[in-house]
C-alpha cells in the first residue's frame, strides 16, 4: 500500500493591501459587541498614521442619527461631544489595535440629561482651536469658538464601506 502524501503546503505571498486584514479585524470587534453600539477601532499604520474605523451594532444606525438630531436640536457643542464619548467609551486593545465601544443608549441619556461637560475644559478648547486656527492662516471660528455636535451617526459620517455601516478616515502621521 502506497504511504499517503500531504497536499503541498499554499504559498501565501503579501497581497499589499492591509484593507482586508483591517476589515476581519473590525469585523470581529464589532461581532463581540451588544446592539446599539458604536464601535470605532484605531490601526496603527507602518507609515506612522492611523486609519480609524466606525461601525454600529445592530440598530445602532437609526439610534445614532436621532441621537444627533436631538443633540444638534439642544446646540450641543463638540467639547461636549468629546467629553460624552470618552465617558462612554468601553476601550479595549487588541495589540497594538485599540477599540472603543459606546453604547449609544448612555450617549442619549447624556443628551437628554442636558451633559455640557466642563467649562473650564471647554474654554481651554476653544483656545486651542483659535491657535491651530491662526498657524493655518484661517479665520477663527463665531463664538463661542466651538463647532457644532461632530455626531454619532452615518447620516453625519456619511460614508459606507462594501454595504456595511462603517466609516473610514486615515490620519497621515507628521
Amino acid at each position: 500500500m502506497p504511504p499517503l502524501a500531504a497536499p503541498p503546503a499554499p504559498v501565501l505571498v503579501p497581497a499589499g493591501d492591509r484593507r482586508l486584514v483591517e476589515q476581519a479585524v473590525v469585523d470581529d470587534a464589532v461581532r463581540v459587541q451588544g446592539p446599539e453600539m458604536l464601535v470605532r477601532v484605531d490601526i496603527p499604520q507602518p507609515d506612522g498614521s492611523m486609519r480609524l474605523y466606525a461601525a454600529w451594532t445592530g440598530d445602532g444606525e437609526p439610534l445614532a442619527d436621532r441621537i444627533d438630531q436631538i443633540a444638534l436640536g439642544h446646540g450641543v457643542d463638540a467639547w461636549s461631544w468629546v467629553e460624552i464619548l470618552r465617558r462612554t467609551a468601553r476601550t479595549s486593545h487588541r495589540g497594538r489595535i485599540e477599540v472603543r465601544a459606546r453604547p449609544l443608549r448612555q450617549v442619549l441619556a447624556d443628551i437628554e440629561a442636558g451633559f455640557r461637560g466642563s467649562e473650564q475644559l471647554r474654554a481651554g478648547f476653544a483656545r486651542l482651536l483659535a491657535v491651530d486656527a491662526a498657524r493655518a492662516g484661517q479665520p477663527p471660528l463665531p463664538a463661542p469658538g466651538i463647532p457644532a455636535w461632530a455626531g454619532v451617526g452615518p447620516r453625519l459620517w456619511h460614508q459606507h464601506w462594501q454595504g456595511r455601516p462603517v466609516v473610514e478616515r486615515h490620519w497621515l502621521a507628521g
